[in-house]
This record gives C-alpha cells, structure tokens and sequence, in this order.
C-alpha cells in the first residue's frame, strides 16, 4: 500500500462534481428525466469524495519540507482543494434547503456559483499537477 493515498483518491470528486454540474444542468433541457436527482446524489458522493480527498492531502502534504521551493504551489493547491470544498459544500446545502427547487434569479445564481466550483477545480488539478510534474512531490527519485 502506497504511503500517499492522495492520488488514488483525487480522480473521485473530480469526476463526481463535473458529472453533478453536467447532470444539474441537463435537467433543466430535459426536465423529468430523474437528471436533477442524479445530480443531488453525485454532488453528495463528490463531497464525501472531496473530504476524504482533503485529509489525504493534508497528510501528504506533511511529507513535504518547509523550506521545499514547492511548499507556495502546495499552499495555493490546499487553499483551491479547501475553497473548492466549501463552495460545492454551499451548493449542496442550497439545493437541500430549497428542496431542489431553484428557479428564476436563484437558479442564474446557482449556476454561476457552479462555474466558479468548475473553475476551482481545474485550478486546483492545474496546480497539483504543478507539485508532481515540476516539483516532483509523491514521486520515487528515478533509479539510474
């Protein structure tokens, strides 16, 4: 078993949050179809996805030195992961406290708070991506 899960666990609520955004917004083409209901649970999955993800990151993070050139990409892509949490953690709370009923301006609204959580991710993947392929963080020193 590998001593850093994080990356066996991060492609989770990447997947699930992107398909919960696609589903939200293929249920208002194509209304009735049971799509704003696969959105809710794959939203919910993506969550549970992005908490087990966090910790996991918190604890490989702990692997990387203080004085590491790459602890200011590592320190942008934890507070991304935690701002990505928290803004589908609102999403989530919204759509269960109005019962999944959004319309008229609060839907406009919704949907661009989903924009931003799409753009968080794709932050957040781009400067993971940076640790790996840059900085080397996770990875085995290649043997000669």
């Amino acid at each position: 078993m590998p001593a850093n899960l994080h990356p066996l666990f991060v492609h989770f609520p990447i997947a699930l949050l992107l398909s919960s955004v696609a589903l939200s917004w293929a249920g208002r083409f194509w209304p009735g179809k049971g799509l704003d209901q696969a959105a809710w649970y794959t939203l919910l999955l993506g969550l549970a996805g992005t908490v087990v993800t966090l910790i996991s990151g918190l604890v490989a993070a702990q692997g990387v030195p203080a004085d590491s050139p790459a602890m200011a990409t590592l320190n942008i892509h934890r507070a991304l992961g935690i701002a990505t949490f928290v803004i589908f953690g609102a999403l989530a709370i919204w759509n269960w406290r109005s019962k999944g009923v959004i319309s008229g301006n609060g839907r406009l609204f919704f949907t661009i708070i989903q924009i931003v959580g799409v753009a968080l991710i794709v932050a957040v993947g781009f400067y993971g991506g940076e640790l790996v392929y840059t900085f080397g963080v996770g990875v085995a020193a290649a043997v000669p």
